[in-house]
């Protein structure tokens, strides 16, 4: 190759290598001009891939993302939450409970985390495409939670209820279940609030309230009690002394319930016949008591049930037949008489008992099969000069099916 060829070649290469140089420094310069304007552009804006969780924040600008954070804010404090309490569900939004994103923290941390990187760390996060996550920042007011807790409880907390009878205008006799308690522990509650919402994790959110709960009295088989089985009246003075006494054995009685099986004294409920509520009448304490043991004596009789014990008078009474009395008696020495008779039904009795003007009434409340269709009369029948036979009479569809002697009574005077 010629001396003249060589030059030409190199004078070629040194035109290339200053072209490419050139062209080098060209796409370098504009390169580097459009990094620093990207740089420059992310100055009040947030860089690329930005979270906060899930919420994109990217290429928002500082002077916007105030307005953002609050639409973000909006969405997670519009999540449900529910509260159980007792029986119920209360649905509330998270914003209810006093939770709020610290919005200005927020702020302030991304700005900061963008102003601090070294110019060519911002150049990478700018450009490199790797996610940078932000985290929720709430702050609580726990006010809030104990002035929502304290109107909850004052709306629905459950006193304890046991188990009643009512008795309407007509003494119809109707059974209650009672209703448990239920108290809320507020400041259980709130803690149990303030430590799961701290969690900050607010989707299908439910927290269980703390509360106390009391089970109330309930007898199953008193739900059974819906007829009136038997009944008696009674008549009396209502304007004597004596009259409070009627009342008072009357008011010891009302409501007695007696289980299958169980045996109902006098004396048990009624007795002695001289504690508070008694007065003297004549020179006797307790004086007219006797009138309720028989007016129930003859309930129970007409109910069909089983007689433990029964005594009589040593006269015979003006308010009954002859043999159809119960007398009852207290003694200073402890001693007493009493009158007793047997639940011999498969279901509990409700005595019902009460005075009205002049008239003593005892109604034996059961189940409507308690009798079994049954339905007991008694009659009495004069013996001698002071005796008396006393029958119970019972009949089924209307049909007299049994009649059977009750007892035989003697009487010393009239």
């Amino acid at each position: 190759m010629s001396v003249n060829n060589l030059k030409k070649m190199s004078r070629k290469r040194k035109i290339f290598t200053i072209v490419s140089l050139i062209v080098l420094g060209v796409c370098c310069f504009v390169l580097s001009f459009i990094v620093h304007n990207r740089v420059k552009y992310y100055e009040d804006r947030v860089y690329p891939n930005s979270y906060l969780n899930e919420f994109n924040l990217s290429d928002i600008s500082f002077s916007k993302l105030d307005t953002e954070i609050d639409k973000i804010n909006d969405k997670i404090l519009g999540e449900k939450i529910v509260l159980k309490y007792n029986n119920y569900n209360l649905e509330y939004k998270i914003r209810d409970l006093g939770v709020n994103l610290d919005k200005d923290t927020l702020i302030k941390e991304i700005m900061k985390y963008q102003d601090d990187l070294k110019y060519n760390d911002k150049i990478v996060s700018i450009t490199s495409g790797d996610r940078k996550e932000y985290n929720y920042n709430f702050v609580y007011n726990e006010e809030v939670v104990l002035n929502l807790l304290n109107d909850l409880k004052v709306k629905y907390d459950v006193s304890l209820q046991n188990e009643r009878f009512d008795v309407d205008s007509n003494r119809n006799i109707k059974y209650v279940s009672g209703v448990d308690s239920y108290y809320l522990d507020v400041d259980g509650s709130v803690k149990k609030i303030m430590d799961t919402l701290k969690v900050g994790k607010f989707d299908d959110l439910v927290i269980e309230l703390v509360g106390v709960k009391e089970k109330a009295i309930n007898h199953e088989n008193y739900k059974t009690i819906d007829t009136k089985v038997s009944s008696f009246t009674t008549e009396f003075n209502p304007y004597i002394t004596r009259a409070t006494n009627l009342k008072s054995a009357l008011g010891f009685i009302d409501g007695v319930i007696l289980e299958p099986g169980e045996v109902f004294s006098f004396y048990k409920y009624a007795g002695p016949y001289n504690k508070a509520g008694y007065v003297f009448y004549y020179e006797y304490v307790g004086n007219g008591v006797c009138q309720i043991a028989t007016t129930v004596y003859n309930a129970a009789l007409l109910g069909g049930l089983k007689i433990v014990k029964r005594y009589p008078h040593a006269a015979k009474s003006t308010y009954v037949l002859g043999g159809l009395d119960a007398t009852v008696a207290s003694y200073s020495d402890g001693s007493y008489t009493d009158f007793q008779f047997m639940n011999t039904y498969n279901y509990p009795i409700y005595i019902s008992a009460w005075a009205s003007g002049g008239k003593a009434h005892v109604e034996f409340w059961s189940n409507s099969n308690a009798k079994e269709g049954k339905t007991y009369a008694t009659s009495s029948v004069k013996i001698g000069y002071l005796g008396y036979t006393t029958y119970l009479h019972t009949y089924k569809d209307g049909v007299e099916i049994d009649k059977s002697k009750i007892t035989t009574t003697w009487y010393r005077e009239e």
